[in-house]
């Protein structure tokens, strides 16, 4: 399968996708590659140690809208 047919594939499943909690995680991963071309060593490090707490339950994931709520109401309080 090429480049192109995986492409179209999956623009296919992700039109039909109604599951924002998916999307978001499928954007994160298409985002995370697209940034690591662009980081160094150090940032790649960093990050990596960030992805281990949060998959080991050291550190919680909150989605975006989560952490705007929270900013919000500690500027609210």
């Amino acid at each position: 399968m090429t480049a192109i047919d995986l492409r179209a594939e999956i623009l296919q499943l992700l039109q039909k996708e109604e599951s924002t909690g998916l999307l978001e995680r499928i954007r994160s991963l298409l985002k995370r590659q697209q940034d690591a071309d662009q980081l160094n060593e150090e940032e790649l490090a960093e990050l990596r140690e960030i992805e281990r707490r949060q998959e080991s339950g050291e550190d919680d994931y909150v989605s975006m809208e989560e952490a705007m709520r929270m900013a919000r109401g500690a500027l609210k309080g």
